[in-house]
């Protein structure tokens, strides 16, 4: 029974309230709309990257060269460290870092990363070697030259250029020396087979080794191309897919405009919870 009379009253509220509560989400609603159209529009554009800099502070130790996944903490922080410097307004500081003119700087509006992911056969998430980099401007024209400031940011960074020329020189001689561990071991491996064939050694030792030394060379042969792969391919920052160069303004008319009404329907319904309060009390 006493449920029956809550929905009574709730009803009864209603049907004396609703015009109220109608009045006020229009108003957001048109709230939304003209806030639109008065908001500069902007536009908003992803990329995939890379960067070497985790490999490349690790090269001084041979056991540390290969890695599964490179981690990409540096870099997504040396990203974000710009974007703070968006969300100041310090458009400046802001060319000066990225290369570009204080006119294009003040036309970035967010510049963010964050690492990628991507599930394992258990559905647990694993980290990616690459990060995705969000800007926003209110130029398309901008679009591309950010992109070439952000490279330039990491190419041309006093920090990251020390450990990326280390890494590049170290690493030829690294693969030099694997070079001359293979071709001793295949020496060995061929007099070792030689002494078999002349009956100085036991023949079966002998094939056991010569397999052993053979997994040892290819095993070396793979580390060596890895270590060739890294020296090509890895740099500061490389970009796996680009920013792409949209036409067309993100429309966030429709977010505004539901975002608006939602918070005036609210507004609205209190409202007229007071209103019917105070009639009663009347």
């Amino acid at each position: 029974m006493e449920i029956f009379e809550l929905l009574k009253s709730i009803v009864k509220f209603w049907q004396k309230q609703w015009k109220l509560v109608f009045v006020f989400t229009l108003i957001g609603l048109i709230l939304g709309f003209v806030y639109d159209l008065v908001k500069k529009p902007y536009y908003e554009s992803s990329a995939i990257v890379t960067s070497g800099l985790s490999y490349f502070e690790g090269i001084i130790d041979p056991n540390e060269l290969a890695y599964p996944i490179i981690d990409q903490k540096i870099a997504i922080d040396m990203v974000n460290a710009i974007g703070d410097i968006v969300k100041s307004s310090e458009n400046e500081i802001l060319a000066s870092k990225l290369m570009l003119s204080s006119d294009v700087a003040s036309t970035i509006k967010l510049i963010e990363a964050e690492q990628l992911y991507e599930l394992d056969l258990e559905n647990r998430r694993q980290k990616l070697s690459q990060f995705l980099i969000k800007i926003r401007v209110s130029e398309n024209t901008s679009i591309p030259l950010v992109q070439k400031g952000i490279f330039d940011y990491f190419t041309k960074n006093a920090y990251t250029n020390k450990n990326y020329t280390l890494f590049k020189e170290q690493m030829p001689s690294l693969v030099l020396h694997l070079e001359q561990e293979i071709e001793d071991l295949k020496q060995y491996r061929k007099e070792l087979k030689g002494k078999a064939n002349l009956g100085l050694s036991s023949i079966s030792i002998a094939n056991n080794r010569s397999e052993i030394m053979q997994n040892q060379i290819v095993q070396l042969y793979e580390k060596k191309q890895n270590l060739e792969r890294d020296l090509q391919l890895l740099a500061p920052l490389s970009y796996v897919s680009e920013f792409p160069i949209y036409e067309n303004p993100n429309n966030r008319m429709l977010i505004r405009m539901l975002a608006l009404a939602i918070l005036f329907f609210l507004i609205g319904f209190f409202y007229a919870i007071i209103v019917e309060v105070k009639t009663s009390l009347d």
